[in-house]
């Protein structure tokens, strides 16, 4: 397998060639820097435990994942448990190949960006669907032993209708995560505003939804335009405004809407009313 020349590791796929395919498996920790290459890579989890820190995005992808690395992006794998085997394929994208067989209907360039949108490098595709992609990237691999050019043009032909029904399993699973996502943030959203008086570290909040924080984070700001903690003072302060209108003083409508100081306090219900709590008091008693 090892003499094979799809399996011979490149630390770059030179220039000129459209893609590579491989399928490795690794018994013992293999050391990686911080690299990014020329093309777009996608990587797909068979076996092991790693972690994968792609720009901003820090993972841990489970078995069932597919990552995508767009040209240029800095990423870095790392073993978090060197005594799993790590078995993985992955495939290397020239973007001249991406756009020689793209149509106008339809740019296999713009739908891997669109994918990989927002710094999002993983996607969960599952691992039965994974597992079923094994097959035709072995097979690809296998036929590249034959390199007439009738040969190299049919293994083209057989990377093309692979990268076709990927991208559709792709499409699939992002929108059902799009969902999932906006379901859980409707979720978040509500645990918020009943909780809002109480102290909710994103740590806590990460917990109780199953999720990353960096996720938590990133799914939240687009779903709502502003950050956890923007929007926990702005509810904080419309409850504050409901206790002030009742009658409550501002120091102790502070405590009682959640915040922990009162320079804090002021400083959010001044930025989002306009007013100081005492003159809001003031105006709403008239």
């Amino acid at each position: 397998m090892n003499n094979h020349p799809v399996w011979r590791f490149e630390r770059q796929m030179p220039e000129g060639r459209e893609f590579e395919i491989y399928h490795s498996l690794n018994t013992t920790p293999q050391p990686k820097i911080y690299h990014s290459h020329h093309y777009y890579e996608l990587y797909f989890i068979l076996r092991g435990s790693i972690r994968v820190i792609a720009e901003e995005s820090d993972v841990v992808p489970v078995i069932g994942d597919a990552l995508i690395y767009p040209p240029h992006c800095m990423h870095r794998v790392t073993h978090t448990d060197p005594a799993q085997p790590y078995e993985r394929f992955y495939l290397y994208l020239s973007k001249e190949f991406l756009e020689t067989i793209s149509t106008d209907g339809f740019s296999f360039i713009e739908a891997l960006d669109r994918l990989a949108d927002g710094g999002r490098c993983c996607i969960r595709l599952g691992e039965q669907a994974v597992t079923s992609l094994v097959p035709m990237a072995d097979e690809i691999i296998e036929a590249a032993r034959d390199t007439s050019p009738l040969a190299i043009l049919g293994n083209r032909c057989r990377m093309i209708l692979f990268l076709i029904h990927l991208l559709g399993l792709m499409e699939k699973s992002v929108a059902s995560t799009a969902a999932d996502s906006s379901s859980r943030m409707s979720d978040l959203l509500r645990y918020i505003n009943q909780n809002a008086a109480k102290p909710l570290p994103l740590d806590h909040l990460a917990e109780v939804f199953g999720s990353s924080k960096y996720t938590l984070l990133h799914d939240f700001k687009a779903h709502t335009g502003m950050t956890i903690h923007q929007y926990l003072l702005t509810r904080r302060v419309m409850f504050a405004q409901q206790l002030i209108v009742d009658g409550v003083k501002p120091r102790q409508a502070a405590v009682q809407s959640g915040f922990t100081d009162y320079t804090s306090f002021y400083r959010a219900f001044k930025s989002r009313t306009g007013k100081s709590p005492v003159q809001y008091g003031k105006a709403t008693a008239e």
